[in-house]
């Protein structure tokens, strides 16, 4: 079983899809805590107060028949590699396998995010990821739309997609690739369909990275 630890309930309908398409039988569980992400806004980045929160999150969500944590957040994900460490089940983040593939393929990687937390750290994801990969020299340029999250917080999600799409329009005009700093972002790649470049979002990637290291043998029928 895969626990998914989201801080928003829009990621529950995304992962649900992506187990029917890969992982039909496979059970998962979403844990949710809009909480931890809220007070990382207000706050401006993570504090002491939001890391022990979402280390005792990821520690509750170890139940019986957990294979697996993966963490959707974001501006999470460097506390849920950190946990990883001593934890007694694999525990990893969303967006590391989408960060590896896009510093091998890309030169000129825009990193494009709706709220400023999640943008620093997907950042630091691509420049890790970056150095691992011996990509020193790929030019990795954040994009801020801070403009969408509004409507984000609003529930108007067709609003938050479509202007998001506005900010990928002028990212692209500099860059080969473009990776989404949240998930929640990926449904504005169907409002820009006339942008030629890869436009990557970590759902997918991340998902079956998850199905790799629980050794499932994902159907793709």
């Amino acid at each position: 079983m895969i626990v998914f630890l989201h801080t928003s309930p829009v990621h529950i309908a995304t992962f649900d899809a992506l187990r029917d398409r890969f992982a039909p039988d496979l059970g998962i569980r979403h844990v949710v805590r809009e909480d931890l992400l809220e007070r990382a806004v207000t706050q401006g980045c993570v504090t002491a107060e939001i890391e022990a929160a979402a280390n005792a999150a990821l520690t509750n969500a170890m139940t019986e028949g957990a294979e697996i944590i993966v963490c959707t957040c974001s501006t999470l994900g460097a506390l849920a590699e950190a946990f990883d460490a001593d934890a007694p089940i694999p525990v990893m983040r969303i967006d590391r396998p989408m960060a590896d593939n896009a510093v091998m393929l890309g030169n000129h990687i825009a990193v494009c995010g709706a709220i400023s937390t999640a943008l620093v750290s997907t950042m630091d994801l691509m420049h890790s990821s970056a150095r691992d990969m011996d990509r020193a020299n790929v030019t990795i340029i954040d994009h801020l739309f801070a403009s969408s999250w509004t409507y984000f917080q609003h529930g108007d999600i067709e609003a938050y997609h479509r202007e998001v799409a506005r900010g990928l329009r002028g990212a692209a005009l500099t860059a080969d690739l473009i990776v989404l700093a949240q998930a929640s972002m990926h449904g504005a790649v169907a409002y820009c369909p006339e942008i030629s470049i890869p436009i990557w979002s970590s759902p997918e990637t991340g998902f079956r990275a998850a199905l790799a290291l629980i050794d499932y043998e994902e159907k793709t029928a």
